[in-house]
């Protein structure tokens, strides 16, 4: 059934995706993004998710402005997307065993003033610029159909079920942007590089704990434009592990 403010969308052919999220990537401050499950449904976050945090600073729901897009999938993995957020919470529903956001924080110049979300052509001075776009990918319920992208965005694909491993075990993942395999593509886990994808944009991360996993990485590319010099994708999986004995 079609949700209120979603559009239906085909599932997209196989193959998989991307990466980590920095909210201004690069010399700024990295921040984790997030789909956290409660009451409610699934919310947007980012920050530091609990427990991971580098300072006491409470996760905060993403700024409205940034939000691009979110999508909501079925188990079969056909697809309702939104590309039109009017404010917070943002409803996923209850009926999602995968969803998808993309947000993009816009332009960012550093400059020997500090680290500016302009573009470069508007800032003073500008020694690097880049167009930054995130996305993150929460899966609640495995499905084979999720071996595959999603979405046309960069994103981490699991290639086969994760909810059957535990702490110790290894995860295959595949890390591509539009359907194409991304090789040389760092991969972190909790916030530390673990690992770099191969020729056929794939690695293998090691799940170190039971609970909430966060698995991402980053792609850069350059940019024929004089707003930016490049531009900066980054992606985040999350799924939550269950402790097995």
């Amino acid at each position: 059934m079609k949700r209120s403010g979603f559009h239906a969308r085909p599932a997209l052919p196989a193959l998989v995706a991307l990466l980590p999220l920095f909210l201004a990537a690069g010399p700024a401050p990295a921040h984790d993004l997030w789909l956290e499950s409660s009451a409610r449904g699934l919310t947007l976050y980012h920050g530091h998710p609990p427990g991971l945090a580098h300072d006491d600073s409470a996760p905060k729901e993403a700024p409205i402005e940034t939000v691009l897009r979110v999508d909501c999938f079925g188990i079969n993995a056909s697809g309702e997307s939104r590309d039109s957020i009017a404010g917070y919470p943002v409803d996923f529903g209850g009926g999602c065993a995968a969803a998808c956001a993309l947000l993009s924080s816009g332009y960012w110049t550093k400059t020997p003033y500090g680290t500016k979300n302009v573009p470069k052509n508007e800032a003073t001075q500008p020694l690097s610029s880049w167009l930054s776009f995130e996305s993150v990918k929460r899966i609640e319920r495995w499905s084979d159909a999720f071996a595959g992208p999603l979405t046309a965005d960069l994103e981490i694909v699991p290639l086969h079920d994760p909810f059957a491993l535990r702490d110790g075990d290894k995860l295959r993942l595949l890390v591509a942007l539009e359907g194409k395999p991304v090789p040389g593509a760092i991969v972190l886990y909790d916030g530390k590089p673990r690992g770099e994808t191969d020729a056929d944009g794939l690695v293998n991360i090691r799940l170190r704990r039971a609970g909430i996993q966060l698995i991402v990485a980053s792609l850069r590319t350059p940019l024929a434009s004089e707003k930016a010099d490049e531009t900066v994708r980054t992606a985040t999986l999350v799924f939550d592990l269950e402790e097995k004995e």
